[in-house]
Formats: C-alpha cells, sequence, structure tokens
C-alpha cells in the first residue's frame, strides 16, 4: 500500500470513526429511554406528548453531563449504568410491592437495601437483553469516543446546556405540568408512573419538595385559631369530658408501651376468607380493660415511616406533598406531637426498633421529635430471629427488660417498630403454619398469615406478663400498613380484578387492627373508623392526661371526619369523599383549612412555630 494509501485508509477510519461517535453521542438517551421504558413498563402506552418530555429530559441531561465531561468515554456509560440498575431496581420493587420507587424511595437507598436481601429476584430473558444492549451503548461510547477539543468549544457548550437546562426546568415546574396535564394518582401510582414514563413523573414529583403555605396561612393565622380552641373546644370537651377519656377510671399509667408492629393486618377487612387454623385468636379473644377497632393507614404494602411519622405527630399524610416521605426530608426542626406531649408531663421517652438506626433517618427524626434514647438494633444483646428479622418475642422481651430496668416510679414511654413481620413473603425456608382452605397457590399469603399468628402468640406473651406487673402499665399496638402479597389474593377477596375496583372499596387495603389495653380496670369498646392521626389523643386521653391544643382540635376534627386519608375521607355520616371537591365542602373545608395551617405550622414553622398550639398547657 502506498503512502497516499495509507494517508487515505487513515484518514477513514478516523472520519467513520467521528461518525460513529456522534452516532453514539446521539443514539445513547434516546437508546437508554426505549430501554428504561421497556424495563419498567409499556413503553406503548405512553402518549406522544409525554414520551417526547421523557426522551427531552433524557437529551439534556446526557447532553448537560457530556458538555461538563468533555466526552462521551466516561460519561455516558455511566449514565446507562446508573439508569439500567434504576430500572432493574423499579422492575423488581414493582413486582414485589405493585408500587413504584418514587421520590421519597430514592431519598432512602440504604433503607431499602438493608431489607432488599428479604426477596426473591428472577432475570427474564427481556431483561438480560435489554441489560445486554446497555452495555452494548457503554461500549460503544468508550470504543468510538466522541470528544470536544476545542476549550472555547466546550465552555460554550456547557453554558448552553446550563441555560438550556435552567429554562426547560423553569418551563416544566411554572407551565409546563399544568399545560401537559402530568399528575400522579396516589389511588394507583404505578398507573401514572406507566402512563407519564418514569422520568417524567419523577421530574414532576420534584414540585413537591418546596412546599408552599396553604391558603390564608400566616403566624396571626395561626394564634387566631389556637384563640377559637381554647375559648370554644377545650372549654366545650372540659365541660362535657374529653372525647377519649375514660370516665370509669383516674388512673395514669406508669408506663405507656405503644408498638407499631410491622404490616400487622387482619385481611378479613378486605374481604372473607378462610384459614386451616386461626391466625388472629389473641387478638381477637380480648375483651376486658381494652379499646379496640380499625386505623386506617396512610399507605399500602411499604413506606412504614409515613405511618409513624402521621401517628407519632398528629399530622396526617393526607396534607403532605404526594409521595412525599417527612422523615427523610422534613425533620430539620423539632416536630411537635405525642413524645414530646408526654416528655413535658414527666415521661422518660424511649423510640426502640431491632434494625439498623439510620433506616428511613430515624436517628434524625427521633431526635427532632424529642425522644430521650433511641435504642436500635446495636443495643439489642441478644436477638432471636425469624426469617433475618428480629422476632415479636425477642422484641418484646427487650421492652420488658427496659421497664423493669428503669428506676422505680418513673414514668416511661417507649415507642417501638417491629421487624418480624417485613416483606417478602417468598422465604423458602419457613415452614407457613397457617394455609387457606379455599384458595389456591397463594405461598406469599399464607406465609404472612402465619407470622401473624406467630405476631399474635407474641402478643398474647407479652399482655401475660404485664398483668402480673404492678405498675400500671398501658399497650398500645397497631399495624403500620397491609402487606404487598399476591395481586390474585386481594383480586380474590374483592371478586374484581384491582383495576375495577373502587376508591372506596380500595381504601379498605389501608386498615389496620389496633389495641389500647391496660393491667388495670378501662371501659372497653370499639372504634370502627379512625385514621392514624388521630391515635395519639386516644393514648394521651384515655391515661389521663393533659392533651395539647392540637390534640383538642383534632378531637373536635375526628367528630366531624373520622378519616382523613391520601385517597380520601369519611364524613361523620360514614359518607365517603375524595379529595377533589374538597375546597367545595361547605361543612368540612372550613375545618380543613384549619387542620391545614396548623399542620403547616408545625412542620414548617420553625422560629415561628406556635408553640402554644402544640406544648402541654399548665393545667388550670
Amino acid at each position: 500500500m502506498s503512502k497516499e494509501e495509507t494517508v487515505t485508509s487513515k484518514n477513514t477510519r478516523a472520519l467513520l470513526g467521528k461518525a460513529a461517535g456522534i452516532l453514539v453521542l446521539l443514539l445513547s438517551p434516546g437508546a437508554m429511554y426505549v430501554i428504561f421504558e421497556n424495563i419498567t413498563g409499556d413503553i406503548g402506552n405512553i402518549p406522544f406528548l409525554y414520551a417526547a418530555l421523557n426522551m427531552a429530559a433524557y437529551y439534556i441531561f446526557y447532553f448537560l453531563l457530556f458538555a461538563l465531561a468533555g466526552s462521551t468515554r466516561v460519561v455516558y456509560p455511566l449514565l446507562n449504568a446508573a439508569l439500567t440498575v434504576l430500572a432493574l431496581a423499579e422492575y423488581f420493587v414493582v413486582s414485589f410491592r405493585s408500587r413504584p420507587i418514587m421520590l421519597g424511595d430514592l431519598m432512602a437507598v440504604r433503607t431499602a437495601a438493608t431489607v432488599s436481601g428479604g426477596y426473591s429476584y428472577e432475570f427474564t430473558p427481556k431483561l438480560i437483553a435489554l441489560i445486554l444492549i446497555s452495555v452494548f451503548f457503554s461500549v460503544c461510547a468508550i470504543a468510538f469516543s466522541f470528544k470536544i477539543k476545542r476549550l472555547k468549544v466546550r465552555i460554550g457548550a456547557l453554558l448552553g446546556m446550563i441555560l438550556l437546562t435552567a429554562g426547560s426546568g423553569a418551563w416544566f415546574y411554572k407551565a409546563g405540568i399544568r399545560q401537559a396535564g402530568i399528575d400522579i394518582n396516589m389511588w394507583d401510582p404505578l398507573f401514572s408512573y406507566q402512563e407519564n414514563g418514569y422520568i417524567l413523573s419523577t421530574l414532576y414529583a420534584f414540585s413537591f419538595i418546596d412546599i408552599n403555605p396553604p391558603e390564608g396561612y400566616s403566624t396571626s393565622a395561626v394564634a387566631d385559631i389556637d384563640e377559637r380552641i381554647r375559648e370554644d373546644y377545650r372549654e366545650e370537651y372540659e365541660s362535657r369530658g374529653y372525647l377519649w377519656k375514660d370516665e370509669t377510671s383516674d388512673m395514669v399509667p406508669e408506663n405507656i408501651i405503644c408498638i407499631m408492629n410491622e404490616s400487622f393486618s387482619d385481611l378479613s377487612v378486605v374481604g372473607s376468607f378462610e384459614t386451616d387454623v386461626p391466625y388472629l385468636e389473641n387478638y381477637n379473644s380480648l375483651e376486658e380493660n381494652c379499646l379496640k377497632g380499625h386505623l386506617y393507614m396512610p399507605v399500602h404494602g411499604a413506606m412504614t415511616c409515613n405511618s409513624e411519622y402521621e401517628f407519632l405527630t398528629g399530622n396526617a399524610m393526607s396534607f403532605c406533598p404526594p409521595g412525599s416521605v417527612p422523615y427523610q426530608v422534613y425533620m430539620n426542626q423539632t416536630v411537635y406531637g405525642l413524645p414530646l406531649t408526654l416528655k413535658d408531663q414527666g415521661y422518660h421517652t424511649v423510640a426502640m426498633h431491632p434494625y439498623p438506626g439510620y433506616n428511613w433517618n430515624r436517628n434524625q427524626a427521633f431526635e427532632a421529635m424529642g425522644f430521650d434514647e433511641f435504642l436500635d438494633e446495636d443495643d439489642f444483646e441478644t436477638m432471636d430471629t425469624i426469617r433475618g428479622y428480629c422476632s415479636d418475642r425477642s422484641n418484646y422481651d427487650k421492652i420488658i427488660s427496659v421497664t423493669e430496668e428503669k428506676e422505680k416510679g418513673e414514668p416511661l414511654f417507649i415507642f417501638n417498630v417491629t421487624m418480624q413481620n417485613h416483606g417478602g413473603y417468598v422465604n423458602e425456608e419457613y415452614e407457613s403454619q397457617v394455609h387457606l382452605t379455599q384458595l389456591a397457590d397463594m405461598p406469599q399469603t399464607e406465609q404472612y398469615l402465619s407470622l401473624i399468628r406467630e405476631s399474635d402468640e407474641a402478643l398474647g406473651y407479652l399482655l401475660d406478663y404485664y398483668k402480673e406487673v404492678e405498675e400500671p402499665t398501658m399497650i398500645i399496638m397497631f399495624g403500620d400498613h397491609q402487606p404487598a402479597v399476591e395481586t390474585e389474593f386481594y383480586e380474590a377477596l374483592y371478586g374484581k380484578k384491582m383495576e375495577d375496583i373502587s376508591e372506596e372499596e380500595n381504601i379498605r387495603r389501608f386498615i389496620t387492627p389496633f389495641l389500647v389495653w391496660t393491667n388495670y380496670h378501662t371501659e372497653s369498646g370499639y372504634v370502627d373508623k379512625m385514621s392514624a392521626a388521630y391515635l395519639s389523643n386516644v393514648i394521651v386521653e384515655r391515661a389521663n392526661l393533659e392533651p395539647t391544643d392540637y390534640q383538642i382540635f383534632m378531637d373536635k376534627m375526628y367528630e366531624q371526619t373520622p378519616v382523613i386519608h391520601p385517597l380520601g375521607y369519611y364524613d361523620g355520616d360514614g359518607v365517603w369523599s375524595d379529595w377533589d371537591g374538597w375546597k367545595e365542602d361547605g361543612e368540612n373545608y372550613p375545618m380543613f383549612k384549619d387542620y391545614y395551617i396548623l399542620h403547616y405550622n408545625n412542620m414548617f414553622g420553625g422560629k415561628k412555630k406556635n408553640t402554644d398550639v402544640f406544648a402541654v398547657h399548665p393545667q388550670s
């Protein structure tokens, strides 16, 4: 080959390499969008406008980082890998719990990692093929790297992409969301994520991080509401008795033990089914010295911390941004609730959880809510496990030891979050003891019901111990949410496909049992409908302690709307309404509006937080 031919050949290869690099630069973002949506959903069902917006987001993100790095060699493979991992995570999370990875989940990666071992993962041929295509584009980005060689061009490209990103973001959040009609249906967020596209849905969710004050909010509005609470509501309840006070007992318990039991529920509230052995024998047999009923939890199948937050603070998730996780993003200031209410009345407050303390940012959250101590898995000297999680009985032994070791006469409040019943329910080494007699091939449900039976036995063990304790003791237990088991099981209970159920039928999947039991005489009762946000009121008043103005307000709201839930609300007559027309609800809107203002002040008031509303007042 002559010298001229050699030069020509090199130039040709260089041109082809450059052309290949340009193709990789231009095609990779679009290819990764197609790969991502094929892994996580059905790309064919995404409307053209939403597909275009998703694609634009991919291209802007890829080109911005390309301009920053000046080459595709490193940035493109890293982005491809990150998106593939996220797509696979979304695929498996949806298969486990029929719910997408939402913004709050992305902020709790460490929590997800600690529980991921409890699930089973199967890579289908389609998944493997899509992963290989992603790898192919990454290899091409390395082999045919496209570079911006001139510094001035690179700086210009970067400035241009920064302006384009900022302008696109401003348009999207100021007008684009509204103009495109983008929304997430919290009744069925999975449907919304698959219809909108994952990246578009996630970008939309960022619009909820910066919460604007509710209509009519001001510090003077908070003070006006508090004045009305004191002059009207508190005076009314003091004259006729607090809503949850037990008139047959003046006992103030020395120990208040509250257990939020992981996935504890009675699935028969959804629809009837039969088992070969009972699974809630102890709970169902309790009749003396106890208040029982149905608690409406804000989540299903996951997001324990949101149930926890709503119960401890009285701040209903209905008035938090959709998909938000307050523990992760809103616990940077003092948040008033049950722990501080009890602490202000002399109780030593202890939070307990037999798992890592950083899960769901509990270390910071419990400090913000005023707990004196937080005992996590490192503080459990011994721990018997079931499926790798601390058993309820072992957990309760730790509760017993804490009450035994405290100073005699010291008021103690324990808030304990269990782990035994955590999903998924596919552990092949665990032998189910409860079996469905009329529904076949439901191994997850049978494993779950068997775990609930063990929880029920542990409850009996705990109550038997405290029956013999001289110190007046109140024990509260409730489930944080129902489990994510086979969709076919829920469909069998409903007698229809999940996509065909109504919102009011769907709300039954958010019900868990609750129990308020004492080792001294109290009047028994049953409450059919109550949101988790109201339960702390029950504890304070049934313990003959002083409620805060906020709790007094919530007593009044309970009488008007006993269930406030992200999907809707029940009024005092048992009529269900969704939130679409809540501002036109002449009877309930004024109460909701005041609650929203107080709720916001408790969450975001900072130095302007009105402690008169949320702190305990000395009894007159």
